[in-house]
Order: C-alpha cells, then structure tokens, then sequence
C-alpha cells in the first residue's frame, strides 16, 4: 500500500486536469465555425436550408420525412404557434380552396403581422424571465408598475426589433439609448423576478441578513441574464467554480459587480403627453422605504468563500466569462464609478458579433416553441450536464444565419414554419419508432398538447367573448383583501367583472397564489425560471375543463353564438365543429352530437367539444 501512495496525489492530478479539459471542450464554449450545408440525395423534399440539415440525418439513420399535414391541420398548427388562437372557419376555407403557389407564406406573413403575433411570443419571454406581478417570498405585495415592461415586450416582439438591440435596452437602454423611453422600461428585465421586501426594507445592508438579501438578489439577476442570453448556468459558481463547465467562482463574482449598484423599484418615464409614467425596473435613484435606500455608488462585491457573506475575500471589479478566450476584449467598463456602465458593458459583451452563444440560445428558443423541443433540449444550460445538440450543425448554421439576417425574429420564424420538416404529419410510423422513438431526428412533428393560454384564450374565441383590447394595467382575476399581507381568492372572483375576456397575456400573475384553473394546466410557477413548461396529463386537467366556472361560463356563451347564428339544431352542430375544429362533422357525429344535445342542452354539448382531444392537442 505505501507504493501507492506517492501515486494517488498524480491520479487525482490527472483526474482533474481531464476534468477541466472536458469541461473546456464542451462544443458551447469551442469558438464558433460555419458550418457547411450538407448534401442530400433526395432533390425533390427541401424547401428551406433547414431541410437539408433534417434530410441529412435521415439519410444517415435509415429514416425518411413523414407525408405533409393536410392544409386544414397546417394551418390550425400554424396560427395556434404564432397567434395562440385557432384560426376563423372562414381563414381556414379560403385557405384549404386557394389555388395561390404562395398561399403558404402568404399565410405565414398575415400572422406574423398580426398583433396576436407579439402577444403570443412574449408569453413565451415571460416564462424565461420569471415575470410576475407581486414580488414573492413571505410578503408577496403587489408591483403595480410590473406592466408596463409585458408591453414593451409584446410591442418589441411584434416590431420585428433586431435581438442584439432587444438584449442591450433590457440591461443598459439608459445608458446605451438616452432619451428613448422604450429603453427605461425594458429595464423591467432585471426587475422581473422575486425580491424580497423584508429583507431589503426592514434590514439594513450593514445586518448580516440584509446583506444576504442584497448577494441574493444579485445572484437572481446574474442567473436570469446569463441564463436567458447565453443559456449557461452561471450561478452554479456562487459557492465554489462549476463543476462541470469551465466558469470559476471569480466570473460569477465579477457578473454580480455588473449589478452592483442597481436595485428593483418604481422608475418613471415619460409618457406621450408629458405626464401617470412607472415602470418596475432596475433603478439607482428612487424613492427609499424604509432600510431601502439607493446606493451611492456600486457596492463593494466579495468573491465569498462557499459563498459565505461571513467569509469575503477579494473585492471583484465587473466582467464577464473567461471561458470565451475571443471575447476578452469585448468588456470594457468607461467609467468603474458608474454603475450603467458596468450593465452597458456586460451588454456589449453579450451581444458582440463573435459571441455566438448569444445566437444559438435564441435560434433554440425559437425552435423549440415549434417542434415542442430545442436542438439542445435543455434551453438554459448548454454545458456539460446540459443536452448534446440533436443537430449541432444545423444549430450553428441557425445563429450564422440569424446573425446575417438583421437578427429578425420574425425572418427565423418564417424560416422555420416555410421548411418542409414543419410541414410534416403527426401520424406515426412503425418503422421510424424502432429507430428513433423519441423523434429526436424530426422524421414527424410532434403531436404537442395546447398550454394554459393557449387553452384559455382558444375557448374565448371559439365562445366568440374574447376582448383583444391590447396593453394597459392587468386583470385582477381574484379578489383581493391588503392587510400586513395581501390575499388573493381566486374563488372569490367575479367571472363578469370587467376585462374578464382579454387574453391571458393580461391576467395579473401572482407568485404565491397560482390562479387554480391555470394550475391545474401547467401554467408555470413564476418565481421561477421556465425556459420549458412541464406537459402533465392529470385527472385534475380534466375536473378543472368539465367543472370549472371558466369553462362552464363560456360554454354558455358559446351555446348563446350558435342559437344566434342558427335556428335548426343541424345548424348549431355544424357551426360548433367548424368553429371548434375547423371541420365540419362526419354523419356519426352529426347525428351522435344532435342526439346529446336533445338530452343535455346545447351548453353542455359545447363543453363536452372544449373536453375533446381535437380541441386540447394539435397535430
């Protein structure tokens, strides 16, 4: 045994210097190289440069692409992806019977141009960012200026804004575009998760919890920033260096100095008539409360040894990751004693031309939302322990080619639903399944299941009650009671009370007390970051769309639209399938659908549609 021991010391050596070398190999941090189109053998299936990547793969693995979806499934998958609504019977027909060689993308550019379009997508920015309405923990008190920045998301969104300079207002459009009022409530980005009120006004920053609050608070903006613009998990270093990606404790430290000197309160900004403007955003002068006062100047930030604050070492100045050997020199700070130009550094830093990483996390994102999941399925962790890209290739010539292109998101879109791989049927196939079951390789769409808004706002538009009144302060959908801490029933809600019917984009959203209906259909937790939500079939989903008021209510009011619309009960079957599905019914369910009606009434048939797997899946 005495031999082996001089030996131990070198094994643990080289141990960890394989480590550190896989970690330094994972392909996120290799620096970025164009990847050449492939070539395919099959000529006649390609519509966009995507296909060729996907046909590639196929080829390579004994697969082949699934037959196309019928217009009516297309359509009714496409405007679901990009508005959340179902598309009008009258859109669908004009659709299915034109003759138009471009009736594809002619469809595809009247969604893009739709207002639904922004509300739709920054639903989905919202859920990476952990966006809420109150600030959680203990006292989960009202943000009644939370607002204002879910607008100018749905504004940005649906401007087609090039992504670098939606990455730059959000961390430092005070700094880097003065005068733009745009550019302060985007700050409501580094605003956007929990904080806590006790903690930073009932304690001052010189009590060892205060402090605590002011490193966590920190920590979540450094999490939320380099989690949603670079997909890393950074924060995995606050208490020692990443185990598994090359990101010391000494990077992470240096991202909490960026922060060092903002905090989340109340900011004003001009409105167009010169007055009633607050955003609740990333801010270094407000109006103090309590121990809640701005800071002079940046903080001083210690790297703290296993993340102690008991324990600070050295003061860190502000940077970036050192992992990205090309990007070095992209952090500049102009003034060390301005806390803006520490976030308008890190912004540059972010959106350099040679951070590719930038452009692969968003191109992800986009992908996912459509086939139901990303190259990389892990949207927030491209590191070791993170998914291996599906089609890293394909991966790389998507951020290239999003970088190339104005960074338009509206461009990526259409690259995507144009390609002949999102134009594929659902339908399985046995063969496929035995080689790639989990259709990793994208020979089929995924059959996805319809989420919380999606479902919401799909049944106020088929009821024909939906408000798409835009903007504006959020719908209390609860009853509300302040005290020493704030209550918020639910149950208690009035379903007729004003802007009941808007979309569910403009549902106030609280973090400690989930609306129950939402719940149920895994609408996300929103102290949370969720760059994917869970898909759960539940027995709970089903009680909630057969007994729930909501649901009850608008199938009442969808009753209403038929018996308007038709006098003969023929009539009103036929209406609720085409305004439902998009179809008109079969003899069997014409005549299985009039004999229900005459034993239960019209409203409960008109649940029952709202129950079906036609009407919660697409295909």
């Amino acid at each position: 045994m005495k031999c082996l021991r001089p030996i131990a010391p070198l094994l643990l050596s080289a141990i960890a210097t394989l480590a550190a070398e896989e970690r330094s190999a994972s392909w996120a941090f290799k620096p970025a190289t164009r990847p050449t189109v492939p070539e395919v053998a099959r000529k006649d299936w390609s519509r966009t440069t995507i296909d060729r990547f996907i046909l590639s793969k196929f080829e390579a693995s004994g697969l082949s692409p699934s037959p196309e979806a019928d217009r009516r499934s297309w359509l009714r998958r496409v405007t679901l992806d990009l508005t959340g609504v179902p598309p009008r019977p009258e859109e669908i027909d004009a659709f299915v019977k034109s003759r138009d060689p471009l009736a594809y993308e002619k469809a595809v550019d009247r969604l893009l141009a739709s207002p639904q379009y922004g509300e739709r997508w920054a639903r989905h920015w919202l859920d990476t960012v952990h966006f809420a309405e109150t600030h959680g923990y203990d006292k989960d008190r009202v943000r009644t200026n939370a607002w204002p920045y879910r607008d100018y998301v749905i504004r940005s969104f649906n401007a087609d804004k090039p992504y670098s300079r939606f990455i730059r207002e959000q961390l430092a459009g005070d700094m880097l575009f003065p005068g733009d009022t745009n550019a302060i409530i985007a700050l409501g980005f580094i605003a956007a998760g929990p904080w806590d009120l006790v903690g930073h006004v009932e304690l001052p920053e010189s009590k060892m919890d205060g402090l605590i609050a002011r490193y966590n608070d920190r920590d979540d903006m450094v999490m939320t920033t380099m989690g949603t613009f670079q997909s890393l998990t950074v924060h995995c270093a606050r208490c020692h260096d990443h185990k598994f990606d090359p990101i010391s404790q000494e990077d992470y430290y240096r991202l909490q100095a960026v922060f060092a000197g903002v905090d989340r309160a109340n900011r004003a900004y001009p409105l167009p008539n010169g007055a009633t403007g607050y955003v609740y955003a990333a801010a270094a002068n407000f109006s103090g409360e309590g121990d809640f006062k701005p800071s002079p100047g940046p903080r001083a930030v210690h790297r703290l040894i296993r993340g102690d604050v008991k324990r600070p070492g050295k003061a860190m100045e502000p940077g970036a990751l050192e992992a990205f050997a090309d990007l070095r020199d992209a952090f500049h700070v102009e003034d060390q004693d301005d806390e803006g130009s520490r976030r308008a550094a890190l912004a540059n830093w972010i959106t350099d031309k040679r951070n590719l990483n930038t452009r692969r996390s968003i191109v992800n994102r986009i992908w996912q939302y459509h086939f139901g999941r990303g190259i990389v399925d892990t949207p927030n962790d491209f590191g070791l322990m993170g998914g291996a890209p599906s089609h890293p290739e394909l991966l790389d010539w998507l951020a290239w080619w999003f970088s190339e292109n104005g960074e338009s998101l509206k461009a990526l879109h259409r690259l995507i639903v144009n390609s002949a791989t999102y134009r594929q049927s659902s339908a399985s196939n046995a063969k496929h399944e035995a080689i790639d079951g989990d259709n990793r390789m994208l020979w089929r769409m995924n059959r996805t299941r319809l989420d919380a808004e999606q479902i919401r706002d799909s049944i106020l538009a088929i009821s024909g009650d939906i408000d798409f009144q835009m903007g504006g302060p959020s719908v209390r959908q609860f009853h509300y009671k302040h005290d020493h801490s704030p209550v918020y029933d639910h149950v208690r809600h009035d379903l007729d009370a004003p802007g009941n019917s808007r979309r569910s984009i403009y549902r106030f959203v609280v973090r400690s007390v989930p609306d129950p209906f939402m719940d149920a259909l895994d609408c996300p937790d929103p102290s949370l970051l969720t760059p994917r939500r869970n898909v759960t079939t539940t027995a709970l989903q089903a009680l909630a769309m057969l007994n729930d008021p909501f649901v009850a209510r608008q199938a009442d009011q969808f009753a209403v639209r038929l018996e308007r619309a038709e006098k003969k009960l023929t009539g009103r079957v036929e209406a609720a399938y085409r305004l439902t599905f998009g179809r008109t019914p079969t003899g069997d369910e014409r005549k299985a659908a009039t004999d229900y009606i005459e034993k239960h009434g019209l409203a409960n048939f008109c649940r029952v549609l709202f129950n079906s797997n036609e009407f919660m899946f697409v295909d």
